[in-house]
């Protein structure tokens, strides 16, 4: 088995766990352009939107994006044909809200 060369701030998500993709977490996203060669973004995911009858990932770019830092890239999740964990966030659990209890009777 290979070493592993991740740099010590990227955290991979454990073993045997169920994977998705989190909020926070750096991501390379190849997915389909227009031409013949794929779009690569990379970026933090910001969470997922609607893109008329789909569902798209909604990244925030990377400097290492030429001339495209700082953007919001909307990737149509029919397109993408691969995503690299880069630096993993585990997903925080939402806090039980506060609910309103209300009896009637």
């Amino acid at each position: 088995m290979a070493p592993n060369n991740a740099p010590p701030s990227s955290r991979s998500p454990e073993e045997g766990k169920e994977m998705s993709v989190t909020k926070g977490s750096r991501y390379r996203v190849i997915s389909k352009g227009s031409g013949p060669e794929p779009i690569i973004t990379l970026g933090v995911f910001k969470g997922y939107t609607a893109f008329g009858h789909d569902t798209a990932l909604v990244m925030q770019m990377d400097p290492e994006n030429e001339g495209e830092s700082g953007l919001t890239r909307l990737i149509p999740a029919m397109v993408v044909l691969a995503v690299d964990i880069l630096s993993f966030r585990p997903e925080e659990k939402e806090k039980d809200k506060e609910e309103v209890k209300v009896y009637f009777g």
